[in-house]
């Protein structure tokens, strides 16, 4: 997530900080509601699109716990980040 923001800062002044700030506050929506986001991969694994950002957030719920597996571009293989 650093080197994003920090390519998204090279872009244009503060684009970084929106990233940063759009991925937070996708993981408090996941906190929020857990479930609304869809399963994939056997059942294990939930995916969250971050807002305006090309980038997904990978979670799983174990128990009473959200685990976050990943934050990742999507044009790349997401396979390789769960």
């Amino acid at each position: 997530m650093r080197q994003s923001a920090e390519w998204y800062d090279s872009q244009q002044s503060g684009l970084g900080e929106k990233f940063l700030l759009e991925v937070v506050a996708t993981f408090r929506s996941i906190q929020t509601s857990p479930l609304h986001y869809e399963v994939k991969f056997s059942k294990k694994f939930r995916f969250a699109q971050v807002h305006v950002f090309p980038f997904v957030v990978i979670f799983k719920i174990k128990g009473d716990e959200v685990v976050v597996n990943s934050v990742f571009h999507t044009s790349r293989n997401n396979r390789r980040y769960i």
